[in-house]
């Protein structure tokens, strides 16, 4: 039987610092390499410029640039999978499709680091069945 690898190199990009950061350390904690970005440029510019792969894209699709991004990594990081914050708002991309979104915490639900461990965890096993079948 094939065990199926977590991605290893996991970029996160969105606006939210403190989203990001948080973000970062769970998955971290299981076992990736999480690279932050607060803008789309950003992350392309760092990128490029550390000259590290990209295995998992988890991104902010309301950000400024996200479609430039998508397919400027799209020709150059072939085979990235995608996970979007929250829904994408219409029209996205027709280039990459996510495979999973994450929902965003909302301000009055309580936050449990422990759930939120469990729920990088699902996600990244989630992306890598999708990416093996």
């Amino acid at each position: 039987m094939t065990q199926l690898r977590a991605p290893t190199t996991v970029w996160i990009v969105d606006d939210d610092l403190g989203f990001v950061w948080w973000l970062g350390e769970l998955f971290t904690e299981a076992g990736c390499r999480a690279l932050p970005a607060l803008t789309c440029d950003q992350a392309v510019s760092l990128i490029n410029t550390l000259n590290v792969g990209v295995d998992l894209l988890v991104l902010n699709p309301r950000l400024p640039g996200v479609v430039k991004m998508l397919q400027t990594l799209g020709s150059s990081h072939a085979g990235f999978k995608l996970v979007l914050i929250g829904k994408a708002p219409a029209p996205f991309t027709n280039a990459i499709h996510p495979r999973a979104i994450l929902e965003r915490p909302s301000g009055s639900d309580p936050i449990s680091r422990l759930e939120w461990l469990k729920k990088v965890r699902k996600l990244l096993k989630d992306v890598a069945t999708a990416a093996a079948v």
